[in-house]
C-alpha cells in the first residue's frame, strides 16, 4: 500500500453526472490526500485524458450523452492509455452489468451506495497491483452466453479476477445486509406479534367491559322505556279525566246561565218602564256578560272535544278551504276594505273539520286585529324551509309585543282588553290544541303596530304529508 506521503502524487479522475454524489467522493478521496480532478460527463473526461493522464479513473455507469461502459471502451482504445486503472459506480442490479464491465475493459465495480472504507480498500488494492497488469498481455477473445446472449471478452485475467472478486464482495456484503435485515425484521415481528397479543387483551378486556356497559345501558332503556309507558299513560287518564271534568263543567254551566239570561230578560221586559236607568244599565251588563260566558263556555266545550275525538282525515284541497272562509268573512265585514293575497296551497291529508278552523280562527284573529286600518292586508301562503312545507297567515294589524308571546298559546290568555277587541282568548289555544293533534307546531313573528305572522306546519307523521305536496 503507498505511503500517506506518496497519495499527494496520485490524481484520481471522477466522472460523475451528479453534482451532489461527485462532491461527496471528491471529499472523501482528498479527506485521505488523494488529487481530484472531476467531469460531469464522458466527452469532459475524454478531454480531460488528451491534456495529462491521472492515476486512476472512477466513472459512473448512467450518464447522459456517453455512459461510462462508453468511456471505459475509449480509454481502452487509446494506446497511451490503455493502462489506466477504470473503476465503475454501478447498482450490479443484473448480471450483464458484469459482462458490459469486461467487454469494455474496466478493472473493478463499487456498488452504489458504498462504504467509505471498502471505496478505499479497493483504490489501494488497484494501485498495488497495477504492475500485474501492465506486465501481462491482453487474452484471447472469449465468447460467453448468458440468458440467450451472447458476450465477447477480450478481458485480461487480472480484471477478469478483479471484477468478479468485486462482484463477489458485492453480493456478500448484500448478503450481509439481507441478513441483518432479516435479523431486524424478525426482532421486529416479535415485537408486533407482543404488541399485537398485549392489544388483544386489552381488546378484550375492553370488548367485556363494553358488553357490560351495553348490558347495563339495555337495561337502563327498558326500564326508561315502561316508565315512560307508565308515566304517558298515567297522563293520558289525566288528560281523560280533565277533558271530562271540563266537559262536564262547561255543560253543567249553561243551565243556570240561560236562567240568569233569562230572568234579566224578564226584569227588563216587565219591569223596564218602572225601574230606573241605573237598574236599566245593571240589566244591560248581566247581559252582556251572559253572553261573554256562553261564548267562554262554548270555547270550553269546543276545546274538550278537541281533545277527545278521533281525528277523520282525508285529501284536503286548502285552496277552497280557504276560499270559503274568505268568503264568510267578507260578508260578515262588509265595507271594510280588505285586500287579500291568497298564495296557491297544496292539497294534504288532514282532519279537514279541524283544519278549517284553524284557518278560521287565524284569518278572523287577522281580520279583527287588522281593524284599525283604512287598508288591511291578509296573507295566506306557504315557504319551504329545509325541506319542510311551513304555512303562513299575515296581516299589517296592530301586532304585539314578542316578549309575550309565550303567552299567546295559553287557554284564554289575551294580549289586548275586551274594550279593544271582542274575543275569549281560546282561539289561538283551539289552534295549537289542532295541530298538536296533527303533529305539527305554531309560532308567531310580530312587532308593535307593525302587523303579526302565525306560521304552523303538518307533521309528516300523518299519511300522505311526507311526499311533494302540489299546488291546486
Amino acid at each position: 500500500m503507498k505511503s500517506e506521503s506518496s497519495r499527494a502524487h496520485i490524481e484520481i479522475l471522477i466522472v460523475e453526472d451528479s453534482l451532489t454524489q461527485a462532491a461527496h467522493l471528491k471529499s472523501v478521496l482528498e479527506e485521505h490526500d488523494f488529487q481530484v480532478v472531476s467531469a460531469s460527463n464522458g466527452r469532459e473526461a475524454l478531454e480531460i485524458l488528451r491534456e495529462h493522464k491521472p492515476t486512476l479513473v472512477i466513472t459512473d455507469i448512467a450518464m447522459p450523452a456517453m455512459d461510462g461502459y462508453e468511456l471505459c471502451r475509449r480509454i481502452r482504445a487509446d494506446d497511451r492509455l490503455a493502462e489506466l486503472p477504470v473503476i465503475l459506480l454501478t447498482a450490479l442490479s443484473d448480471p450483464e452489468d458484469v459482462f458490459k464491465g469486461l467487454e469494455c475493459g474496466a478493472d473493478n465495480f463499487i456498488t452504489k451506495p458504498y462504504e467509505q472504507n471498502y471505496l478505499l480498500g479497493r483504490i489501494h488494492y488497484l494501485l498495488a497491483n497495477v504492475h500485474l497488469r501492465q506486465g501481462e498481455k491482453a487474452q484471447s477473445s472469449m465468447e460467453i452466453f448468458l440468458a440467450g446472449r451472447k458476450h465477447v471478452i477480450t478481458s485480461d485475467r487480472a480484471q477478469i479476477l478483479n471484477l468478479l472478486l468485486s462482484t463477489y464482495e458485492a453480493a456478500v456484503q448484500r448478503n450481509e445486509e439481507l441478513g441483518k435485515a432479516r435479523d431486524d425484521l424478525a426482532k421486529l415481528n416479535e415485537q408486533l406479534e407482543a404488541k399485537v397479543s398485549e392489544r388483544t387483551a386489552s381488546l378484550a378486556a375492553e370488548n367485556a367491559q363494553r358488553t357490560r356497559a351495553e348490558a347495563e345501558v339495555r337495561k337502563l332503556n327498558e326500564d326508561l322505556e315502561l316508565r315512560v309507558r307508565q308515566r304517558t299513560a298515567e297522563l293520558e287518564a289525566a288528560n281523560k279525566e280533565l277533558e271530562t271534568f271540563n266537559y262536564s263543567v262547561a255543560h253543567d254551566l249553561r243551565s243556570p246561565l240561560r236562567h240568569i239570561k233569562g230572568f234579566a230578560e224578564l226584569l227588563s221586559e216587565d219591569y223596564g218602564p218602572e225601574i230606573g236607568p241605573k237598574l236599566q244599565q245593571y240589566l244591560g251588563k248581566i247581559h252582556l256578560s251572559a253572553d261573554r260566558m256562553g261564548l267562554l263556555i262554548d270555547d270550553l266545550l269546543r276545546l274538550s272535544r278537541i281533545g277527545r275525538q278521533d281525528l277523520r282525515c282525508q285529501m284536503t284541497d286548502l285552496n277552497l278551504l280557504v276560499t270559503e272562509i274568505k268568503q264568510e268573512l267578507e260578508l260578515e265585514n262588509n265595507g271594510r276594505e280588505i285586500e287579500w293575497k291568497v298564495g296557491p296551497l297544496p292539497q294534504i291529508e288532514c282532519d279537514p273539520v279541524l283544519i278549517k278552523q284553524v284557518f278560521v280562527n287565524l284569518l278572523s284573529n287577522a281580520v279583527k286585529y287588522s281593524r284599525p286600518r283604512p287598508h288591511a292586508i291578509i296573507e295566506v301562503g306557504t315557504i319551504k324551509e329545509n325541506g319542510s312545507q311551513i304555512f303562513f297567515v299575515r296581516d299589517n294589524g296592530v301586532g304585539f309585543d314578542l316578549k309575550y308571546a309565550t303567552r299567546l298559546f295559553g287557554v284564554f290568555q289575551r294580549l289586548h282588553g275586551p274594550e279593544e277587541f271582542e274575543g275569549t282568548g281560546a282561539g289561538l289555544a283551539i289552534v295549537h290544541r289542532i295541530l298538536g293533534r296533527h303533529h305539527g307546531r305554531i309560532w308567531a313573528e310580530a312587532a308593535v303596530e307593525k302587523g303579526a305572522t302565525f306560521y304552523f306546519t303538518l307533521g309528516s307523521e300523518l299519511p300522505g304529508n311526507n311526499s311533494s305536496d302540489q299546488a291546486a
